[in-house]
């Protein structure tokens, strides 16, 4: 009511005027209302949840330390006792290698082969296989018994070494006054091998210390044969004979071991047994020896002093006896003759130690 009044009163100058204004005024109350809910005005304090977000970063924070010391400690304990029980197993094996240089003193023996360098030489002599060992200067200490094989001769060359060792030596001194070394097995029941003649004990016995020094050598040869001027031993043909029961073999012992002694009717001593723990053993000896003569397994043999002896082997090719020495091959020759002739007959009888 009020604008129309004022409408009358200005018509001229509110024709031209208030058609604009009108439509200006129009829509301004229709935008009004639009910014009246001014979007920012109470709207911006809405935002002030700021301090939300502020704990947030306070859990993330939290798990982060959590699981690092976490796991961290867990595994530093267990791998703790896993050492513990390393050193353990590492005790065990010590004490097995400790028994390995043990035996070490082996060694010397075997700076004392390269020291002394000999060699073992195998070669087939008289129906048999032998070994000899040398010297580094080409001496000949020892010539082994007969084998019936070749590598039986090889196998007896470590069973000599073992006896070496043992040290079962014998220094024999013959009725001509030359003597000779002999080595026996552990218990004395098989002759091994025999040294050279020498003129002196002395010089025999120090032959077995030449054996000790070379006898480690692990060189061996193998020979086809043997030099002609080289061979020690030949087979024996025998000639017939008739027995003679004028002979006598003594069983005797010196107080350590028994012997027999075969002599022939003259008195003349044809052999001298090998030892025997008891006087039993030397009559089973006898009983051998009397076998090995019936079946003629003689054979004689010569050294490098070119004195002969008689050897008598038993049918499994060991060496059960030795002869005297004779200084020529023919005076060896009648010897063998001689102790197939009475020992056959002769009778046994107890020789009584003589007094002193």
């Amino acid at each position: 009511m009020c604008f129309a009044k004022w409408f009358k009163k200005k018509n001229k100058p509110v024709a031209a005027v208030a058609p604009e204004p009108v439509k200006t005024h129009a829509p301004i109350p229709a935008a009004m209302p639009e910014p009246a809910p001014v979007k920012p005005v109470e709207l911006k304090p809405e935002p002030k949840p700021e301090p939300k977000p502020e704990p947030k970063p306070e859990p993330k924070s939290e798990p982060k330390p959590e699981p690092k010391p976490e796991p961290k400690p867990e595994p530093k304990p267990e791998t703790k006792p896993e050492p513990k029980p390393e050193p353990r197993p590492e005790l065990k094996p010590e004490p097995k290698p400790e028994p390995k240089p043990e035996p070490k003193p082996e060694v010397p023996k075997a700076t004392n082969a390269g020291r002394y360098s000999g060699k073992y030489e195998v070669f087939p002599e008289a129906g048999l296989f032998k070994y000899r060992l040398k010297a580094s200067n080409g001496e000949i200490l020892v010539v082994s018994q007969g084998y019936s094989t070749r590598n039986g001769a090889i196998a007896g060359i470590d069973t000599f070494k073992k006896n070496v060792e043992g040290g079962l030596f014998e220094v024999y001194t013959d009725k001509s006054g030359f003597s000779q070394f002999l080595l026996f097995s552990a218990n004395k029941s098989r002759l091994l091998s025999t040294g050279e003649f020498y003129e002196t004990e002395a010089r025999a016995a120090s032959a077995i210390e030449s054996v000790k020094k070379f006898a480690a050598n692990d060189k061996i040869m193998q020979l086809d044969e043997l030099p002609a001027a080289e061979v020690r031993e030949e087979l024996v043909k025998l000639n017939p004979i008739e027995p003679n029961d004028n002979g006598k073999v003594e069983v005797a012992s010196d107080g350590k071991e028994w012997t027999f002694t075969l002599k022939a009717s003259n008195g003349e001593v044809l052999f001298i047994s090998n030892g025997y723990a008891s006087k039993s053993g030397a009559v089973a000896g006898l009983e051998s020896v009397k076998k090995a003569v019936e079946a003629g397994n003689f054979r004689v043999s010569q050294d490098k002093q070119k004195r002969f002896q008689f050897r008598l082997y038993a049918a499994n090719s060991q060496m059960i006896l030795t002869g005297e020495t004779y200084p020529s091959v023919e005076n060896c020759l009648s010897a063998v003759d001689s102790v197939r002739r009475f020992l056959a007959k002769a009778k046994v009888v107890d020789r009584i130690p003589e007094k002193k």
